[in-house]
């Protein structure tokens, strides 16, 4: 069984190996004012976070699928642990999700800045007709100017 300790560590370690961050900065006028016509980084990460969490609580996973970065870092209670490309990690979460089928996520803890947007709280799902609870955490990375979901772990309690 995991400890908080060690999903926290492997979070923060797959956040660096993947490069962390990548900042967008939006142009401002004269008088320091962010160009309305712009979109807001840090609206768009909160948005994105928000439509994974209302989507997992309702059980539609295939919300994820254009919003999965080209890198995704898995880390699963399963036992699936590494890097996989947005289309093959979209089907390790289907597969994982028609087995274990999510009832609720909400976030315990979130952060929607455009430095290192993330999502962290429980999953519950069903499995073989019981139910059952695990952490989730969501991280994002900014790719070009498009936010995309670059880690998902999943830890039973």
């Amino acid at each position: 069984m995991r400890t908080w300790r060690t999903i926290i560590l492997l979070a923060v370690t797959a956040f660096f190996m993947s490069g962390g961050p990548t900042l967008t900065v939006a142009p401002r006028s004269a008088a320091g004012q962010v160009h309305s016509e712009q979109s807001d980084p840090e609206r768009e990460a909160r948005e994105l976070l928000l439509g994974a969490k209302d989507a997992l609580s309702s059980g539609n996973i295939r919300y994820l699928r254009p919003h999965l970065g080209q890198k995704v870092y898995l880390n699963l209670f399963t036992g699936i642990n590494g890097y996989y490309s947005g289309e093959q990690a979209f089907l390790i979460l289907e597969s994982l999700f028609s087995t274990y089928q999510p009832i609720s996520f909400s976030f315990s803890s979130r952060n929607f800045s455009i430095r290192n947007p993330y999502g962290f709280g429980p999953l519950t799902y069903e499995h073989r007709g019981k139910r059952e609870t695990a952490e989730m955490f969501l991280s994002l990375a900014n790719v070009r100017g498009k936010w995309v979901i670059n880690q998902i772990t999943i830890a039973t309690r």
